[in-house]
Parts: C-alpha cells; structure tokens; sequence
C-alpha cells in the first residue's frame, strides 16, 4: 500500500479540514464523504474530486478505503469507529475517543484484533510549548513531580451553544466543559503524569442554559505520587495557567491571550541549586526558601509531525500514531471519573466502575439526576 485512500465522516466542522488536508496528502487520497447535510457534502466532494454519501454506512459498503476519519457529535464516535473497525478500516476519530470508557474499551479491543490503527485527534500534543513541557519533565530537568497546579479557563456564551445544540445535552455530548473544551487538557495532563489512581471532584452549571456542566474543579492523584489540582471552566476570560513543581525544578507557563495556546506568554523554567528535599531537611533558618535559578524555556526547535501526517504513517508503515487509541482510552476514563466524583459526591478510585458509570450517564441523559452548583 502506497497511497492510503480515506474518507471522512462529518464534514461542517474539522472534517471540512480533515478533507482538505487529505485532498493534498502526499500518502493519502480523499475518497468519499460522508455528512447528512447532503447539500454540503456534495459541494465539498465535487471540489476535492470525492464521492459524497448522506449514509457513512452506504459509503464503508460501496468504497474501496483503507482508513476513515470520523468528525461528528460525541456521542457517534464510539458507533462509527466500530462500524469502520468492523470493516477492516484504519480509523483517525476526533476528541473524545467516546462519551463512555465502556465504548471505549470496545473501540481499543476491536482494533486490537483486527489490527488496525485506532487514532485520536488529541492535537495539542503537537503544540510547540507542550512538546517542550514533556521535554523538561522526560529528560528529568524538574526531577520527580509532586504538584501540580492547572487552569483552562475560556468564555463560551450562549451563542456558541446555539450554533450547535449537541453540545448542550448529555445524551449527545456527554458532557460539557470536561468532554468537549478542556479534554484536551486532561488528556495532556495524562500525557505528561501518567496514570491517575484517584480523583476528588466538583462539577456544575454556574451560568448556562444547557444540562451539562459548566465548572469542574478535580483533585487527582497519580501513580507516580504526583498530585494535580485542575480547574475548568467556559465562565470568564481566557486564561491558560499551569504550574509543574519537581524535586529539581519548577515551570510556569501561563497565556491570557488564549487558553488553547501553541506557544505561551510566559514559559519559564526555575531549577534549584540543590535538591528540594535536602533544603528542606537541612536549611539552617525556620523559613528558609530553595535558591531558584530562573530562565525562558524557547519552544522554535520543538516539532513534530501532524496528527494526519502521524496516522497516514501508522497505516502505511506500521508506526505507533502521536495519539493512540489506548492513551486517549486513559484520558476519558479521567474525565468520566471526574464527573463521576462530582455528581456522585465521593472520591473515585482507578480504575473506574464501568457499570457504575453507564449507569450515571443514563440517568443524567434520562434527566433523573442533574447538576447544579
């Protein structure tokens, strides 16, 4: 296989660019499109010379692909990726890999067995600053970590819901700020931490309309000892906030321009002169501080390559993709912890209840159980 031939499925929001970006792939070719708004596929498919389709199903059954990219509302994620999956197909899916960790696990399991790539569109691990951040802490610039202190914080009135009212409903986003904005931070915060062991959370609806939350306030606790403690929310001005504290070292990374920055106002990076915890056992004065050596951390040789350009290489090569299907897996059961801690009311132990969680989500889609703050 030299050229990978792909469809996308849901082509009014990133699929659009998806299409675009395979049309002029080197090792991809756009094949077909799929999106009930048949007007619209239709138009995109005559301009990049593709095949459109109202029904992704008529489409897995009358192309010949080998991979399709799925850009639709949460909640058809898991269903779509296993139908594609089912058909032998390579599948790229947008952010979050799906609404629950039980559609998950089918997800990651069924491309196990058929060998195929299960890629996800967590794309800020391609950023600039992040890949920088998980430069410092792989390569033990900030020593072992043990707090952690993070903020994404970005407005979203009224209008934005009404552009797209699936983003308002558990049953078809699965949530609010934590699924659809701020996943991608949870997912990067997994990427940097490793495994969650345990969560503590607050989540509700401050100042919206819709079902789903709003504000969600988490303390997490990992496998490696580190703690986090991560506010989110779509209520106030942007800010993107972070602070990674180390035995070696401490990082401050911060932009009020956008919270869903690439390279941030302020990265900086302070180390000690000596390790934190021999200050603290041998400092001579009742308050002594650690000396901290500060500098600005430069992100322009960080690089990698695109989501796209990661998943045409996994299909064809045989590579692992930037974002897996088993990493992004990590990333919505913590989400789904978080919810399921701030509802509940109760701290959540790793790993989490399927059932229990199923069984939350149904009664927040049925209206039995809803937020407030």
């Amino acid at each position: 296989m030299t050229c990978l031939k792909t469809a996308v499925i849901g082509i009014r929001g990133m699929g659009r660019e998806h299409a675009e970006n395979l049309a002029r792939h080197p090792r991809a070719a756009l094949k077909a499109v799929a999106d009930l708004h048949t007007e619209a596929a239709g138009q995109l498919a005559q301009q990049q010379d593709a095949r459109p389709y109202a029904d992704y199903r008529a489409m897995l059954e009358g192309e010949s692909l080998d991979a399709v990219i799925i850009a639709t509302p949460h909640h058809l994620h898991a269903p779509m990726s296993l139908a594609a999956l089912e058909a032998g197909l390579h599948v790229l899916v947008e952010k979050p890999i799906a609404i629950r960790i039980s559609e998950a696990e089918r997800m990651v399991e069924l491309a196990r067995r058929k060998n195929r790539v299960l890629a996800v569109g967590h794309n800020y691990r391609t950023f600039p600053g992040n890949l920088k951040l998980k430069q410092l802490i792989d390569t033990g610039q900030l020593g072992p970590l043990y707090r952690v202190l993070w903020q994404w914080l970005e407005n979203r009135p009224e209008a934005y819901y009404r552009r797209d009212l699936w983003r308002c409903t558990w049953r078809h986003a699965g949530g609010g700020v934590l699924m659809n904005q701020a996943s991608h931070d949870l997912d990067l915060i997994c990427w940097l931490l490793g495994d969650p062991v345990e969560v503590s959370a607050m989540v509700g609806n401050f100042a919206h309309q819709h079902e789903v939350e709003d504000t969600a306030l988490a303390n997490i606790r990992f496998a490696s000892g580190a703690y986090a403690s991560v506010q989110l929310s779509t209520c106030g001005p942007c800010l993107n906030y972070r602070q990674l504290c180390g035995e070696q070292g401490i990082v401050f990374f911060q932009d009020e321009r956008n919270a869903n920055v690439h390279v941030p106002q302020v990265f900086r990076l302070g180390r000690y002169r000596e390790p934190l915890r021999q200050t603290l056992q041998t400092h001579s004065q009742p308050a002594g501080q650690p000396e901290v050596v500060w500098q600005e951390v430069d992100c322009s040789s960080a690089t990698c390559p695109t989501l796209l350009d990661s998943f045409v290489d996994a299909c064809l090569d045989g590579t692992q993709p930037i974002a897996d299907g088993v990493s992004a897996r990590r990333s919505l059961e913590l989400i789904n912890a978080i919810l399921l801690s701030g509802v509940r009311r109760k701290v959540v132990s790793f790993p989490l209840d399927r059932e229990e969680y199923d069984a939350l989500l149904d009664e927040l889609i049925s209206g039995k159980t809803r937020l407030g703050l």
